[in-house]
């Protein structure tokens, strides 16, 4: 116990001893520590005569972010500057003991003073305004590498205390770095240990560019500005010695495409010595050796083989240094970008109908999914090539809404898609080469192209409407827009039927179903119309008991049956069933199939149920350049597309409907023309007559050539209509004489008369059409001569008798 008392009477005769600035600035006082205008060098650099080892420039700095000093606060604070790796130098000398040390207060005004240990009370005063003295106590050097400073005085928040760090370096070898420690019992430094200021790097060169760029498989790209700049030192000089090389290699499956001649540099003109596919070099000249950077600009590069997800890299070499690499482009999958928002739902519409909805109670606006195509990276969309929007057969535009061409500079972007839908026939939109403006593949703006379509649809189609680009030199790419159902469907079965005169009863009903409850409008008429043969006068419409719809005005005029809705469905969509037809049948007619229609006229843009008005309207469109919003409407000024598509606007609800198996005419079932086809060439020559056809015959993936099934049916002899196509099971049957022939697309086999008969190759569609095989097609007509001659690419069926 005794120990223990005496142990603390010394203590607290210990405590009475110690000085007064052991406490003062007693209060709150933070200052936080950095270093500013650090050096870096080349060893080279730091051992030569002009620097030797000495690092002049950098500073410590003390930065107060508190300064609330106690009333009774003595304000002298003792500061420790100590180094590692360096001695702090004297004019004329590498020792510094008891020499002068330069220190600067930055306050309301910036005061420098040097003071040593024979300097007293060198005060900064004039850096106050608010009656503060600050003054240099004391400046000691306990050592070569050890400063110790008093400086007293109440600092202001935000005050800068600055301790010259001008020193001598002990080791110079690369990796070496000179450091400080700012210490102080007084008050509370933030970050005041081993700070760097001085520092010896590998000689060296820095490259960078402002930022990758995007590149598509074979295309061309320019590069963002290339900047090259020396790791340490103060210029270009410091690293690459005088008549030094500068090269620029670029990874595998990359290539620098353009000329020489397309380079530009900030500073100098340096020599291009060699421009080789993967590799530049030059010789950059004393100016460039003078600058403290070098810019390039003009490189392009080409990504000749490289794959999308490929990064090309830079690499860059200067005599005497270290390589350095960077990465400048990455390999994109496609150039263009043809997209939807893909949160969007997508759209609705009843086919059949105009934009205004006329006859249904449906109030879809007919809008499609807006559609975006934009560039990956400027300059990637090349306007030396057309490019084309194609919607499926059966779907027309109605009108383009809400279009912004961005940084493509079309001027009236309205009549530049009238004018495409004019040059694409009306079923594409087909935009001509130079009708817009490439983008600068040395700035940022990207192009880009949005636009609404309005759609109509045929009344037979249904489904999704999937929006196609297409052209030279974009990939083929394509998104759903908009998808449309019928306002109504029609289940009926085939007939075979015989010769008759009048009253021929048709044996199976016709079932008429509506899409949803409450669709039909009130008043809408629906007609029933076969091809060629009218319907006499008797025929009964009934309607389900649940759906609460109501028909009236049943009647058959000039050989079409027609009904109208009296009042809407309620809760369920109706189903209305036509029973008791009969036709008038002329005993002329050849032997085969005949379509039904069903359709509404008023749907339809007819006034009525008169079958002339209804054949009157179907097949016009507004001279607008788009189909008119009233779609078949009555417009005074009209374009006949009739020649575009011979489907425009098809009502046939059911192929084949009728199908004569008695014919007095077309009792042979073979061939006396001579059908020439060639290869690839959009005709065929039948007999002594050229004809015209949509889409060519082709030599498919796995060599057979393939015919056009309808055209060189027609061609042959066949009535058209007697050549039928069932999209639910997406097959072809030809009728004639005795032969009825069926072929399914993808199947490797055809059926005459129910028997099966393999095929050399399988069924195809293409653009919309269904082809045969060469041979196949002709032995399932019954044609056996037939001839290829390999060196005109022609097939020649020879009929005989």
């Amino acid at each position: 116990m005794k120990k223990f008392l005496s142990m603390v009477m010394a203590a607290a005769m210990v405590v009475s001893l110690v000085p007064a600035t052991a406490f003062a600035a007693s209060g709150d006082v933070k200052a936080t520590a950095k270093v500013v205008g650090s050096k870096n060098y080349t060893q080279d650099e730091i051992e030569s005569s002009k620097v030797n080892k000495k690092v002049s420039g950098p500073e410590a700095q003390l930065t107060f972010t508190t300064a609330d000093y106690a009333s009774n606060s003595d304000t002298a604070v003792k500061y420790t500057l100590s180094l590692d790796n360096a001695d702090f130098y004297k004019s004329g000398s590498a020792i510094a003991d008891k020499g002068k040390l330069s220190i600067t207060l930055k306050g309301d005004k910036t005061v420098t003073k040097q003071a040593g240990e024979s300097d007293k009370d060198v005060e900064f005063t004039d850096v106050y305004d608010n009656g503060n003295k600050v003054k240099i106590a004391s400046v000691k050097f306990t050592d070569n590498d050890e400063v110790e400073v008093v400086i007293d005085g109440k600092m202001d928040r935000g005050s800068v205390l600055a301790f010259d760090l001008t020193s001598v370096m002990d080791k110079t070898t690369k990796g070496k770095q000179a450091k400080v420690t700012v210490e102080s019992d007084d008050i509370t430094i933030s970050n005041g240990s081993d700070l760097t200021y001085a520092s010896v790097e590998a000689k060296g060169i820095k490259a960078s560019v402002k930022d990758t760029v995007d590149v598509a498989p074979e295309e061309v790209v320019e590069l963002k500005e290339l900047k090259i700049e020396p790791a340490v030192g103060d210029n270009i000089g410091a690293v690459i010695k005088t008549d030094g090389k500068l090269k620029l290699k670029l990874s595998s499956g990359f290539e620098f495409a353009g000329k020489k001649t397309d380079l530009k540099f900030s500073v100098g003109n340096p020599t291009i010595d060699s421009f080789e596919d993967d590799e530049i070099v030059m010789n950059i000249g004393d100016t460039v050796r003078a600058a403290d950077v070098l810019k390039i600009t003009g490189l392009k590069v080409e990504a000749t083989s490289a794959k999308a997800g490929a990064v090309a890299t830079l690499k860059v070499y200067a005599d005497g240094n270290d390589t350095v690499s960077v990465e400048v482009a990455k390999v994109v999958d496609s150039a263009v970008v043809l997209s939807v928002d893909k949160d969007a739902d997508v759209p609705v519409i009843y086919s059949g109908v105009n934009v205004k909805n006329v006859g249904i109670t449906n109030s879809s606006d007919h809008e499609a999914l807006e559609v975006t195509v934009k560039e990956t990276f400027p300059g990637a969309w090349n306007n030396a090539k057309d490019f084309t929007f194609k919607l499926p057969q059966g779907v027309y535009i109605a009108d383009v809404q809400s279009i912004t061409a961005d940084n493509m500079d079309v001027k009236n972007k309205t009549e530049w898609f009238e004018t495409a839908y004019d040059k694409g026939d009306y079923e594409t939109l087909t935009f001509k080469k130079r009708t817009w403006a490439e983008t600068d593949p040395s700035k940022k703006d990207k192009a880009e192209l949005k636009f609404t379509l309005v759609l109509v649809a045929d009344p037979n189609f249904e489904g999704d409407v999937t929006l196609t680009l297409t052209g030279d030199a974009l990939k083929e790419q394509k998104v759903t827009v908009a998808k449309f159902v019928k306002p109504f469907t029609v289940v009926a079965k085939q007939n075979d039927m015989q010769i008759d005169y009048r009253n021929t009863k048709v044996p199976t009903d016709v079932v008429i179903k509506e899409a949803e409850a409450g669709l039909w409008d009130k008043n809408v008429t629906f007609a029933l119309s076969l091809d060629k043969i009218n319907f006499d006068d008797d025929a009964k419409v009934t309607v389900d008991d649940k759906s609460g719809l109501k028909v009236k005005d049943v009647k058959t005029t000039k050989g079409v049956v027609t009904f109208k809705v009296d009042s809407k469905s309620d809760d369920k969509p109706a189903e209305v069933t036509v029973s008791g037809l009969t036709l008038f049948m002329d005993r002329n007619l050849p032997a085969g199939a005949y379509d039904l229609d069903v359709f509404s006229p008023v749907m339809l843009g007819a006034a009525d149920g008169n079958r002339e008005t209804v054949t009157d309207q179907k097949g016009t469109i507004e001279d607008k350049g788009f189909l008119s919003q009233d779609i078949l409407g009555k417009s005074t000024s009209k374009r006949v597309v009739a020649d575009i598509n011979d489907d425009f606007y098809s009502v046939k609800a059911k192929a084949g409907f009728v199908n004569i198996i008695t014919a007095g005419r077309e009792d042979t079932d073979s061939f006396t023309t001579k059908v020439v086809v060639p290869v690839g060439e959009k005709y065929l020559v039948s007999g002594e007559n050229k004809v015209e056809i949509d889409v060519p015959a082709y030599i498919n993936a796995n060599g057979y050539t393939m015919l056009p099934l309808r055209a060189v049916a027609v061609a042959l002899g066949i009535n058209t209509n007697n050549v039928l196509w069932d999209q639910s099971t997406r097959t072809a049957t030809v009728m004639y004489g005795s032969k009825i022939i069926n072929m399914t697309y993808g199947q490797k086999v055809v059926y005459v008369n129910g028997a099966m008969i393999p095929a050399t190759a399988a069924v195809e569609i293409t653009n919309d059409r269904m082809f045969l095989g060469l041979r196949d097609l002709g032995n399932a007509l019954g044609v056996t001569d037939i001839t290829w001659d390999q060196a005109t690419k022609t097939a020649t069926l020879n009929g005989g008798k």
